[in-house]
């Protein structure tokens, strides 16, 4: 005979009742700010925009969302921001906020260089990165004769750049060249026309040329040398090619890279690697020869000296002014 031991539930006070009630009730008025305050914990970790966590609260706080459910959403978004998701990073964009790229210029990156002609000092060079909104670009770069230089021939040249950018993708849309020579000056503009694949060529607003051939990779030779920093595939030993309208054609640019180095400049001592660009005939650049860049050996690739041939006279420059719109700056003034 089975013998079944049946016992009451046994009930409880008054005092656990209450203290249990009291606790469910306060773990779900606690849940729905444990989890705002840790999400913002780790954008900031992550360097993600505060709007983007302030927005993220909001939504959560007005979502109404049970706590159990909540746990799951918690794990969830702890893999994917550890993780480095993306979609995070086009929610900050969607605030205004330009991610900073794995690889080259970041947006606001203004560089200035001292240049030599012959041994002697000869102008000024700048190059600058500018974001006007996420996706876009713009960049300008410069230079002028000075000193006796300017006296005996006078150059002064800007060029400027503007096209989207995703992730380390340039693709140019407009480029200018505005070009003194003495007493002599000319305006040169190319309008990329990607979907008929050509760039319209206008000098001085009247003389338009089609040059064809402008695939998705083809770029002007700024946006070019930019394309080239942000490459991955940039590294000691490397051979690239890229191509790139100048004058009224297409043609390929090539680049080889060099072991890492140390290099000392006016700001200082730099772990660097050389990078040899070879221009056909360049329209932009008068070249006789190659061009030398020494490019930082980092994340940045930031050129800190820039060595060429014009008019079989050497020409060089020098790094002497930085920010990197990633926080690093250094003047040559603050160092004297």
């Amino acid at each position: 005979m089975a013998f079944f031991s049946l016992q009451r539930p046994q009930k409880k006070s008054l005092t656990t009742e209450t203290t249990e009630k009291h606790g469910q009730k306060k773990n779900r008025l606690l849940a729905p700010f444990f989890l705002p305050c840790f999400l913002c914990f780790l954008l900031v970790q992550k360097n993600v925009s505060i709007m983007v966590a302030h927005s993220i609260l909001h939504t959560v706080l007005l979502s109404g969302i049970q706590w159990k459910g909540m746990k799951k959403q918690l794990a969830l978004i702890f893999v994917l921001i550890m993780t480095g998701f993306h979609p995070l990073m086009m929610v900050s964009q969607a605030y205004g906020q330009v991610p900073l790229p794995a690889l080259g210029a970041a947006p606001g990156e203004r560089l200035k260089f001292n240049v030599h002609w012959m041994g002697l000092p000869a102008g000024l060079a700048f190059m600058d990165v500018k974001t006007t909104s996420p996706g876009l670009y713009s960049l300008v770069a410069g230079v002028e004769s000075i000193g006796a230089v300017k006296l005996l021939y006078p150059i002064k040249d800007r060029m400027q750049a503007e096209g989207l950018m995703v992730a380390n993708d340039y693709s140019v849309r407009y480029f200018s060249k505005q070009q003194q020579r003495g007493s002599a000056s000319r305006l040169i503009e190319y309008r990329f026309d990607r979907e008929w694949g050509e760039a319209i060529r206008t000098q001085e607003g009247e003389e338009t040329l089609a040059v064809g051939g402008v695939t998705p990779r083809v770029n002007d030779i700024l946006t070019g040398f930019f394309t080239l920093r942000a490459c991955p595939s940039l590294v000691p030993g490397a051979h690239l090619y890229l191509p790139m309208v100048d004058g009224q054609k297409v043609y390929q640019v090539s680049a080889t890279v060099g072991n890492k180095e140390k290099l000392h400049t006016p700001l200082g001592w730099f772990d660097v690697f050389p990078m040899t660009v070879v221009v056909e005939n360049s329209d932009l650049f008068r070249l006789q020869g190659s061009i030398v860049v020494w490019l930082t050996h980092d994340l940045r690739r930031m050129p800190v000296r820039v060595e060429s041939r014009i008019d079989f006279k050497r020409v060089a420059a020098d790094l002497i002014s930085y920010d990197d719109g990633r926080g690093d700056r250094r003047d040559l003034k603050d160092q004297q």
